[in-house]
């Protein structure tokens, strides 16, 4: 690994907090000066950070001269318990039951504190053992070195709450032996020998392990977001379980993006050791943060050995994380299905109030975007034998300009007859696709990913629903934003269908069936407004000789000349002018405003020169019809039926100029 891992933490911890009870915050900056050190006190003061081996020499060479005491080391050993060992490790240790099982053990516990060195049990017998110490090739051996091992050793028993043991220490390194050799005698447990009163050591970490994990379960509760979850258990593990460098890996979802946390590890070893989950092996402690329902990653500690202790801890991180990550989860997605339940109840309230289809898609296109997640949403509707643009949402200026001047029809993609058709099957697409007006689509939304849903209810087609994407979508993710738009497109094709069910009860009030102009009931409602707003003219048309002609060439013939009658009329009329036909061959003309003079004259000349040419009948046929013309001004606050009479009785007056019965 690259980064340097030799000297625990806590060591360094050990001597600068030895040193500030002895000298205050002056002697530990002093200190730090001495030995070339740049960091700030604190940073010293994580257990979790390691070390090099010089640092620690020349800590604790600068500490020997600033407190004037060359027995720094073996103090430091000495006060080990007090300054630095913490919850996790010193449980491990006392689990092992005594000194003689701790000392059987001593190679995995001296990998706690200094990965530069070997420890090994070389003897052990009762209240006695022979340790063997041996600096690794390339350290050079110092006295502060020998007299913190001799320190620390002297805490076995202590410990264990018995008195501290003698060791001593006559082969060393320091004079050119090939190791240290340490001789530790300690007390032997007698019955009763400890009083009752004294306290419990191994109740008190188990208690102190009890209040990390609640603590750890409050922070998870309260951390509402996934990643603040994880955030928390990279660094209450990370205390758990005494290792030279950690890591967690893990996602929040099958499409999230990796969270990555941990200590001790260059920015290139993570980038290593996340390609792939690594397996436990010598050195190496793995536990996968997974519940029965998903696998989210894993927890990774290294070191040269562990304590059976340290896996189970780590393994219990790792299961709180999952049901944690699993619980914030499941609040999420009730969270997000409550979003998407008042949105969609929204879009309902607001389809209420739609009357026409361009309304429906600009409410629809509004809500599809909160409901998706999408960055653009679009409806494209059915008109004239093409798909049109009527809404969109989220587009800039300048892509709604361009997308409203798109259109799809059948020649232009496959895409047409499948709307048509109402699969029901959403579509996805992306700059992978080889259709060319999916192309052009996403050109023109300038986006990267369209999911297009139909708006369709049986029989009844009426268009397409787009979401469009900056970026691609993940499978899953597209599941759900198909399912949400199915949706919102199932409520809008139902708006629809109900304006087209009010257009058609309207037109069945206000039109005329045969003509297409409007009836007399809607020429009436139109008046009563005009002569309430203010001055205007009505015509009224009637055709001379329509009975005898109608009984002469059939019906047929005579709706025919009244489709091209009403035809004639509005052709010749100004914008804004309403023509009507009241009934059987009864027209009239609502013209506003002021005419002037010679303006209704005017009028109703262009009218009678509209039947002056021959209609054509559907077989070939000609028929001259002729109409006589009635006309009359109003002002203001006139009663309609009165406008409407007085125009029926110019009527008459003009055909019984020309001579013609009424």
């Amino acid at each position: 690994m690259e980064q340097i891992r030799e000297t625990a933490g806590v060591t360094l911890r050990a001597i600068l907090r030895y040193v500030r009870a002895r000298g205050g915050d002056t002697a530990v900056a002093r200190t730090l000066e001495l030995a070339g050190e740049h960091e700030t006190p604190e940073v010293y003061d994580d257990p979790r950070r390691w070390w090099s081996y010089e640092t620690k020499i020349n800590v604790f060479s600068a500490a020997a001269t600033v407190l004037s005491d060359e027995t720094i080391g073996l103090q430091v050993g000495q006060s080990i318990l007090s300054y630095t060992v913490n919850t996790p490790l010193r449980l491990g240790l006392l689990l092992l039951g005594g000194p003689a099982q701790l000392i059987r053990l001593i190679a995995t516990a001296s990998a706690k504190f200094n990965a530069a060195a070997d420890m090994s049990t070389l003897s052990t017998g009762r209240g006695r053992a022979t340790v063997r110490y041996r600096l690794r090739g390339g350290y050079r051996p110092s006295h502060y070195d020998c007299d913190y091992t001799r320190g620390l050793l002297t805490q076995l028993p202590v410990l264990f709450g018995r008195p501290p043991a003698t060791v001593a220490h006559e082969v060393c390194q320091v004079k050119g032996a090939d190791a240290c050799v340490y001789t530790v005698r300690w007390r032997q447990r007698r019955p009763f020998w400890r009083r009752s009163t004294e306290p419990d050591d191994t109740a008190d970490v188990l208690a102190g392990r009890m209040e990390l994990l609640q603590r750890t379960v409050a922070e998870l509760v309260a951390a509402q977001q996934p990643e603040r979850a994880l955030a928390v258990v990279a660094e209450r593990a990370g205390y758990a379980v005494n290792a030279q460098a950690f890591l967690l890996v893990a996602r929040t979802g099958p499409e999230q993006p990796r969270q990555v946390h941990g200590y001790g590890l260059a920015e290139a070893e993570i980038e290593v050791l996340t390609a792939a989950p690594p397996t436990s092996f010598a050195g190496t402690l793995v536990a996968d943060i997974a519940s029965p329902n998903r696998y989210y990653g894993y927890l990774v500690a290294y070191c040269e050995d562990f304590f059976d202790t340290e896996r189970r801890m780590l393994d219990a991180y790792a299961n709180l994380a999952a049901v944690a990550l699993d619980a914030l989860s499941a609040l999420e997605t009730a969270a997000e299905r409550q979003r998407t339940a008042e949105h969609l109840l929204t879009l309902a309230r607001q389809l209420t109030t739609a009357r026409t289809a361009d309304e429906v898609a600009a409410v629809t296109a509004t809500a599809v975007r909160p409901v998706t997640g999408a960055d653009s949403a679009t409806i494209l509707l059915h008109r004239n034998g093409r798909l049109h643009m009527v809404a969109n949402a989220g587009a800039d200026d300048g892509n709604v300009r361009k997308a409203r001047q798109l259109t799809v029809s059948r020649q232009d993609t496959a895409l047409f007859d499948r709307c048509l058709t109402y699969s029901g099957e959403a579509r996805v697409y992306d700059r992978e696709t080889d259709d060319p007006c999916i192309v052009g689509l996403l050109d023109a939304f300038g986006r990267d990913m369209l999911i297009i849903v139909d708006i369709a209810l049986p029989e009844h087609p009426y268009g397409i629903l787009v979401a469009a994407y900056d970026h691609r979508q993940g499978a899953t993710r597209s599941r759900e934003v198909v399912d949400r738009m199915t949706g919102v497109a199932d409520q809008a094709a139902t708006a629809l269908r109900t304006c087209e069910l009010l257009e058609q009860t309207w037109r069945l009030a206000h039109v005329d069936a045969l003509t297409g102009l409007a009836n007399r009931r809607a020429f009436m409602t139109a008046l009563d407004a005009a002569v309430s707003a203010g001055e205007g003219a009505v015509l009224f048309i009637d055709l001379d000789g329509f009975k005898a002609l109608n009984d002469s060439l059939g019906h047929n013939a005579g709706d025919e000349l009244l489709s091209a009658v009403a035809g004639r009329l509005t052709a010749c009329v100004r914008t804004g002018d309403l023509v009507a036909r009241l009934g059987g061959d009864e027209f009239v003309v609502l013209t506003h405003g002021a005419p002037g003079a010679d303006g209704v004259p005017r009028l109703a000349a262009r009218v009678e020169d509209a039947f002056r040419s021959p209609v054509a009948l559907l077989d070939g046929s000609h028929v001259e019809a002729r109409a006589s013309v009635g006309a009359t001004r109003f002002r203001a606050g006139e009663e309609s039926r009165a406008v409407l009479h007085r125009a029926d009785i110019a009527m008459y007056e003009a055909k019984q100029a020309l001579g013609l019965r009424p």
